[in-house]
């Protein structure tokens, strides 16, 4: 069965792409053309979500409860001759025969509360109305310089879980496609620390500091054509770290606040994953090997491992296992963990918050991601595992895969 948003196959019957994760059309309805799914406000489509009949969402820029911008591509237009008489199925231009890849790409806001004083296209899908810019297009020879290019699907989640009243985590996924393949993306999960202390805002604020830093050293050289050579990469997300330290540190400072938070985070550029952390939030990597961490606890069983004194499987059960000894924002000199690893095809990565990993252990999170191949539909059903285990913590998961 042809999923009608990403266009790929999937198995007889399926009620859910593979791909994408959108609700496929029953056998009766295969007919009717694709909308998009009516959403509660706060909710951003997913990515591969076709809108407008021709707008295929490529990536979700920003997701607040006041605004989501996506990333999408126009099928129907032709790049050789600016045709727009096409249909989003179609493969060559009506007018000109020349094929339609690449396309064009271009930004859509889903505006909750104002419209924009400008915008290129306007239309109203499921409920909401979407602005269009469209972006300067840049010649093909643009695509084959791309190096490492990937073809992402991910998906993420997120929940308070089962005994907490309010929720302290922070995630969100960005990626930077052109002409369908990802020259970078970033993924992040947060664990805010300090209770009555504003956990939740430290870990909003760890996020959006490590963004802005990132947004400037390494988005916009790459929209720009100019994506930064993979020796710098590493020292490049570092200063991102650092500069999310600082902005925690001083807002703690400010506000008489015992606010931290913990972090982990992947940068993919040129088929490697690079990767940091502070504190317990962990970064796995799942392929043919299984399921093996990449990140190191910064906890206090974590050491006692280390040196012998406990067994791996004590962590979950030792009365101290929440005692970490590194967060963001805690020390000037705080810096973390960087690692680096090979990330292709058929491989994924899953960062989460300790709400997950004390809930779901090892073995359970790689059955998950066995049994599930939408990535999507991966993290909810891993929040549902971890709910069902006790739900002591928030729980945070990002699932990334390379198609």
């Amino acid at each position: 069965m042809k999923c009608p948003a990403c266009e790929r196959d999937n198995r007889e019957q399926a009620g859910f792409c593979a791909f994408c994760g959108i609700p496929l059309p029953s056998d009766d309805a295969q007919t009717q053309p694709s909308t998009a799914p009516v959403l509660p406000a706060e909710q951003s489509l997913a990515s591969g979500t076709l809108l407008g009949g021709r707008y295929r969402i490529t990536a979700v820029l920003k997701d607040t409860p006041t605004r989501n911008r996506y990333q999408a591509v126009d099928l129907a237009h032709c790049t050789a001759c600016g045709s727009d008489e096409n249909s989003a199925t179609d493969t060559y231009c009506a007018k000109c025969g020349a094929m339609l890849e690449p396309y064009r790409t271009l930004e859509l806001d889903e505006h909750l509360l104002t419209p924009p004083a400008q915008h290129d296209l306007v239309f109203i899908e499921g409920g909401r109305t979407y602005y269009g810019y469209l972006m300067p297009e840049q010649p093909p020879a643009l695509a084959a310089e791309a190096p490492g290019g990937l073809r992402l699907s991910w998906g993420l989640a997120t929940d308070k879980g089962a005994q907490r009243d309010q929720n302290e985590d922070y995630v969100e996924g960005r990626a930077f496609t052109r002409y369908g393949v990802c020259e970078l993306a970033f993924f992040v999960v947060a664990d805010g620390l300090g209770g009555q202390d504003s956990g939740e805002v430290a870990s909003r604020m760890t996020v959006e500091a490590l963004w802005q830093a990132l947004e400037a050293s390494t988005w916009t050289p790459a929209a720009a054509g100019k994506l930064p050579p993979a020796d710098a990469i590493p020292q490049l997300l570092l200063k991102a770290v650092q500069a999310a330290n600082s902005a925690i540190l001083e807002a703690r400072r400010a506000q008489n606040s015992q606010m931290t938070s913990t972090l982990t985070c992947a940068l993919l550029a040129g088929g490697v994953a690079y990767i940091a952390n502070i504190g317990d939030s962990r970064t796995y990597l799942h392929n043919q090997s299984g399921l093996q961490r990449v990140t190191k606890d910064h906890s206090l069983v974590q050491r006692l491992v280390d040196t012998g004194q406990i067994q791996p499987n004590d962590v979950y059960t030792h009365p101290r296992r929440n005692l970490i000894y590194q967060s963001v924002g805690d020390r000037p000199d705080q810096q973390g963990d960087l690692f680096q690893v090979p990330f292709g095809a058929g491989e994924r990565l899953l960062l989460c918050s300790d709400g997950l990993w004390e809930m779901v252990h090892d073995d359970g999170i790689e059955e998950v991601l066995l049994a599930e191949s939408d990535p999507q539909r991966a993290c909810e059903r891993l929040v549902r595992n971890a709910n069902l285990a006790g739900g002591e913590d928030n729980i945070s998961v990002i699932v990334v895969q390379v198609l």
